[in-house]
């Protein structure tokens, strides 16, 4: 089955993952994003929130977005899932 948005079929997915891995790693790169600093003191409490955060965010890009917009959005919520995920954070708490 093919997935579709505005007309335009998904029939590679693997090309998709290449956009959007590329697309996270530039806005992950941006000196924006760097000089955020890291992520391995947050909490568990402080990285649900963002998470949280940035699916609302996904949510509205989805409903009035364009496709830029709706996949900025899932790199954040990626970021995110990541961060919490990292195990270097869980051994900074140990």
């Amino acid at each position: 089955m093919e997935a579709t948005r505005g007309g335009e079929g998904v029939s590679d997915p693997e090309g998709l993952l290449a956009d959007l891995a590329a697309r996270s790693r530039r806005k992950l790169m941006t000196s924006k994003n760097l000089a955020k600093g890291s992520w391995i003191d947050m909490s568990d409490e402080e990285i649900l929130g963002r998470i949280r955060e940035e699916i609302n965010e996904l949510l509205r890009a989805l409903l009035f977005g364009s496709w830029d917009e709706i996949a900025d959005e899932a790199a954040d919520v990626y970021h995110f899932a990541g961060m919490g995920a990292d195990p270097a954070r869980k051994e900074a708490k140990a």
